[in-house]
């Protein structure tokens, strides 16, 4: 639907008048962004000088870490469909008819269910964003230093991802009927915003050490 797109016709849809993509799909496609920054410092790094003078064990966490930045941003290109998905059944559902008992009744259920869902997605989508911190801290300490700035704008734009994730979790909280789900979502919310803050700061101060600011 949107992931497969080139850069130029997603903004072409995300600025157009239709609901979808929006705020969810453009985080994805920016978590993408994010974490092939650090792909970019690890294939910057391995067979240069700095690497063949770690031994096997940081090779092995840099080479992992590669591995790891690829299979979460083909993760995230998938997010930017799954947000409009989750959008989508969201205006499907008040769309269902309304005449009888049996279809009040099942309207009401769908409603529901498509809140709780597209509040379900920003979650796991933040909650994959956080996976790229520890991506980003082994490109930040072991990665090639000409690119340390990239793996800070790394770090920048996760947070931003993450914090987009949560504003996209609490607008749908108001259609969620159940109390414990949303509690829980809550709570879920301000562990990753609180944490994401932590560690990106914690990742500019490497970069900053590293470029001597």
């Amino acid at each position: 639907m949107y992931g497969n797109k080139t850069i130029i016709q997603f903004s072409n849809e995300l600025s157009s008048s239709s609901p979808t993509p929006g705020g969810g799909g453009a985080a994805a496609a920016v978590a993408a962004l994010g974490v092939a920054l650090s792909s970019m410092a690890f294939n910057l790094t391995i067979g240069k000088k700095q690497y063949n003078e770690y031994d096997e064990n940081i090779k092995q966490l840099i080479i992992n870490g590669l591995n790891k930045a690829d299979i979460l941003r083909n993760e995230f290109i998938q997010f930017i469909d799954k947000d409009a998905e989750a959008f989508i059944k969201v205006i499907e559902a008040f769309k269902l008819p309304k005449e009888t008992k049996e279809q009040i009744k099942i309207r009401k259920e769908k409603i529901d269910e498509s809140y709780e869902n597209a509040a379900l997605v920003p979650l796991q989508l933040a909650l994959k964003a956080k996976e790229v911190y520890d991506i980003i801290e082994i490109a930040c300490k072991y990665g090639n230093r000409n690119v340390i700035t990239d793996a800070g704008a790394a770090a920048i734009l996760i947070n931003s991802v993450i914090e987009t994730a949560v504003l996209n979790i609490n607008i749908n909280l108001s259609g969620i009927k159940n109390v414990d789900y949303k509690n829980s979502l809550i709570r879920d919310s301000k562990n990753l915003t609180d944490e994401s803050d932590k560690r990106k700061k914690e990742i500019m101060l490497l970069v900053n050490e590293v470029m001597g600011a």
